[in-house]
């Protein structure tokens, strides 16, 4: 694991709205990551799936309450 990737993931979750689970995930963590310098597989496998689970809601929900700013369909 990159640290550099850790530090990048993790500072992208903490401005996300995390539900207590998460929350207390990502400190746990970031508690063993400081301690042991990495993570195992299955830390790193969760950490990458509610990353990708909040980019794709932030995609999601945007798109959705603010068409005007998606691609336009008068460009057709």
């Amino acid at each position: 694991m990159d640290q550099d990737r850790f530090k990048t993931v993790v500072s992208l979750l903490e401005q996300e709205e995390l539900t207590l689970r998460e929350r207390k995930f990502l400190e746990g963590v970031r508690t063993y990551f400081l301690k042991h310098s990495e993570l195992t597989e299955q830390q790193w496998s969760i950490l990458e799936g509610v990353y990708r689970e909040k980019l794709w809601m932030r995609k999601t929900f945007f798109t959705r309450n603010n068409p005007s700013k998606g691609p336009s369909s008068r460009a057709l």
